[in-house]
């Protein structure tokens, strides 16, 4: 009887430790071994500082200042971290994280690599204050008075926009985006191939709030204004005539544009009212 117990003792012992590091291993979110969780060589102290007024611990990255704002919402891929920015109040162990679904840097993650169990944190920038934005579906928002009147959403809010290549010979439709008046983005579409666009093709032409910045908010109505080019399959850029200015909403469609031959070499911007 003693032999038998002494062995039940000693497998009770194992299953324990076994279950103990399965346990510790789910906890760990991060792969140690992703080289986006070191420290960059010349990486700098981000240092914290507390506005009595607010109420809040503020931080500032690259001239914006952040908060706390929420916590982890179930789980995330170490994949989501773009890169180390630096470390918290000389903490070289606290370390900031930028996020790759997040490239305004709307929000940076805190975390503390040394210990397994501690979960990361994340601030938000205190210029989208009173907004509703795009937030990666990690986030959660914690109970922050100074947030109470800022939204978030999980799915990515577009401006889409379809023209129709009435023209013969052109090889890539280039835009210059304008919101508000004032200069977003620039961009085109082509063929992978590189060859011509069949006349009368349909092109899409999808502008996303991130793509967009933090000019517009969701629900709210802004002034967008497009121009565009073409380059022909010899290669040379011709300026359309002509400009496209609506006012628009996240989540609306259009499709009445048509890029046309003007009989003279050139190119027009049609709007089909």
């Amino acid at each position: 009887m003693e032999n038998r117990n002494g062995k039940m003792k000693r497998n009770k012992v194992l299953i324990v430790s076994l279950c103990g590091a399965v346990l510790l291993s789910g906890c760990s979110m991060f792969n140690r071994d992703n080289g986006s969780l070191e420290l960059p060589p010349n990486a700098t102290s981000i240092e914290s500082s507390y506005d009595r007024d607010q109420g809040e611990t503020l931080f500032t990255y690259e001239g914006r200042t952040y908060s706390y704002f929420g916590r982890l919402n179930d789980k995330m891929s170490d994949d989501s971290i773009r890169e180390c920015v630096g470390y918290m109040d000389d903490d070289k162990n606290t370390r900031i994280y930028s996020l790759n679904e997040d490239p305004l840097d709307n929000y940076l993650m805190i975390k503390h690599v040394g210990g397994i169990m501690d979960q990361p944190e994340f601030l938000r920038a205190t210029d989208t204050k009173n907004m509703d934005i795009y937030t990666p579906s990690y986030i959660k928002s914690g109970s922050f008075e100074t947030w109470s009147s800022s939204g978030i959403h999980y799915d990515m809010s577009a401006v889409n926009i379809d023209v129709v290549c009435n023209a013969e010979n052109v090889m890539s439709i280039c835009y210059d985006l304008k919101i508000n008046g004032e200069f977003a983005r620039t961009g085109g579409v082509e063929n992978a191939d590189k060859s011509a666009f069949k006349k009368g093709e349909l092109l899409y032409f999808e502008f996303t709030e991130q793509m967009i910045g933090n000019q517009v908010a969701t629900g709210e109505t802004f002034e967008l204004t497009l121009t565009f080019s073409v380059i022909d399959i010899d290669g040379k850029v011709h300026e359309i005539n002509g400009e496209y200015t609506r006012e628009m909403m996240l989540g609306a469609s259009l499709s009445d544009l048509e890029i046309r031959e003007d009989g003279n070499g050139g190119y027009i911007l049609f709007e089909d009212i």
